[in-house]
C-alpha cells in the first residue's frame, strides 16, 4: 500500500494508468476510488473491480489506452441518478455524465442540459463549490447550424450559468476538447470547500473574450486554487499558445507547446503569490498533454522533458482543439506536499 498511502495528505490524488495496471490499483485504493476515466480509440475490457468508468474516445499515444484515476483520503460512496455516475465523501464529489448527440443536433441544447443537471445535483447534494470540469465531444471545430461546435458548447454552458445565478467571475478550471467519437462526455470534481480562481496577466480571461469567439463567452477559469486546509492542490485548465485573447505561433507546434508551458508556469506563478508554496515537478506534478497532429507527439514531448524533467504522471492524447489553428494544449494538477 506503499504507493498509494504516500499522497494521503492529498485532498485528491491522479493517477494515469496503463490497462495492465489499472485493476491492482484500483484494488489497493478500495472505497477511496472517486472517478476512473478511460482513454482510447475504443473501449478497453471493463475494470475487474467494477469500478464505474466513463470511456472518451481519444487515442492514447504511446499506447493503445489509458486510465485516469481519482482517489480521495477518506471513504467515498457511490452514487447514481438519471444523469450523473459518481463517489463523494465528507469533502469532495466526482461526477461523470454522457449525453448523446449528433452533428445535426444544436450542442448548445446539449451543454445546457448537462451544466443544469450539474447545477441542480450541486444544490441537493451540498457540494456548492464546483473546482473543475473535463468536457469530451467530437467535430469540436465542425460547424453546426453555421456556428462552430466548440462555441455551440460554449453558449450552452453560459447560459447555464446565468440561470443558475454563477458569477462567471468563480467559474471553475476546465477544458473541452475534441474526441474521435462518442457522446459528449463529462466529468467534474465539486468540493463542500470553495476554492479561489486564478487568472494569467499574459492572458484575457476566457469569459471576457470579445464576439470574434462566439455568441457566448467561453466560461472557465485559468485555474482553481482549492483545498488550502488540506493537501492544497492547483486545477490548471487546458492552456494553450495564446496571449492576450489571440493565438501565436499558429504555424509551430513547437513554438505553440513553449508558448503553452509559459502560460501554465505564468498561472502558478500567480498561485503562489495567493499562498501556493512552490513544489517539486518530478512528484507533484501531473500533465495531461493533447495534440492535434499524431506525428506532432515526439517534438511535444521532448519539448516537455526539457521543461520539468521526468514527471511521474503525464499522458498524451490525440484530439481536437477548441480552436483549428491551435496545434496542443496541456493541463496540469499540481500539489503542494507541505500541506
Amino acid at each position: 500500500m506503499m504507493e498509494y498511502e504516500a499522497h494521503q495528505n492529498r485532498a485528491v490524488t491522479l493517477k494515469y494508468l496503463a490497462p495492465e495496471t489499472v485493476d491492482a490499483y484500483l484494488a489497493q485504493c478500495g472505497d477511496r476510488v472517486t472517478c476512473v476515466v478511460g482513454f482510447g480509440s475504443s473501449p478497453a475490457v471493463t475494470t475487474k473491480t467494477g469500478c464505474p468508468v466513463l470511456w472518451v474516445e481519444t487515442p492514447v499515444l504511446g499506447n493503445d489506452a489509458a486510465y485516469e484515476v481519482w482517489t480521495g483520503n477518506k471513504p467515498a460512496s457511490q452514487y447514481q441518478d438519471e444523469l450523473i455516475t459518481g463517489a463523494g465523501n465528507e469533502d469532495v464529489f466526482f461526477g461523470c455524465l454522457s449525453l448523446q448527440n449528433n452533428a445535426a443536433e444544436d450542442l448548445s441544447r446539449v451543454a445546457f442540459s448537462a451544466y443544469s443537471g450539474i447545477f441542480e445535483f450541486l444544490q441537493r447534494n451540498n457540494y456548492p463549490n464546483l473546482i473543475r470540469v473535463w468536457n469530451y465531444f467530437p467535430e469540436i471545430n465542425v460547424p453546426n447550424n453555421d456556428i462552430e461546435r466548440y462555441r455551440r458548447f460554449s453558449i450552452g454552458r453560459h447560459e447555464a450559468f446565468i440561470r443558475y445565478q454563477k458569477k462567471f467571475e468563480d467559474s471553475p478550471a476546465a477544458c473541452a476538447l475534441g474526441s474521435h467519437g462518442g457522446p459528449l462526455a463529462i466529468y467534474f470534481l465539486a468540493a463542500r470547500s470553495s476554492g479561489e480562481q486564478i487568472e494569467n496577466p499574459r492572458q484575457i480571461s476566457a469569459y471576457s473574450y470579445p464576439k470574434q469567439y462566439g455568441p457566448r463567452s467561453p466560461t472557465f477559469s485559468r485555474a482553481t486554487l482549492a483545498f488550502k486546509d488540506a493537501g492544497q492542490t492547483l486545477f490548471v485548465s487546458g492552456t494553450a499558445s495564446i496571449v492576450g485573447h489571440e493565438t501565436v505561433h499558429p504555424e509551430s507546434v513547437g513554438l505553440q507547446t513553449r508558448e503553452t508551458l509559459v502560460n501554465i508556469r505564468t498561472v502558478i506563478e500567480q498561485a503562489v503569490r495567493k499562498g501556493f508554496a512552490p513544489f517539486d515537478y518530478a512528484n507533484n506534478l501531473a500533465l495531461k498533454v493533447y495534440v492535434r497532429h499524431a506525428e506532432d507527439f515526439a517534438e511535444v514531448s521532448a519539448i516537455i522533458l526539457e521543461e520539468f524533467g521526468t514527471l511521474s504522471e503525464l499522458i498524451v492524447l490525440q484530439a481536437d482543439i477548441c480552436r483549428a489553428d491551435l496545434l496542443v494544449e496541456i493541463e496540469a494538477v499540481c500539489w503542494n506536499p507541505a500541506r
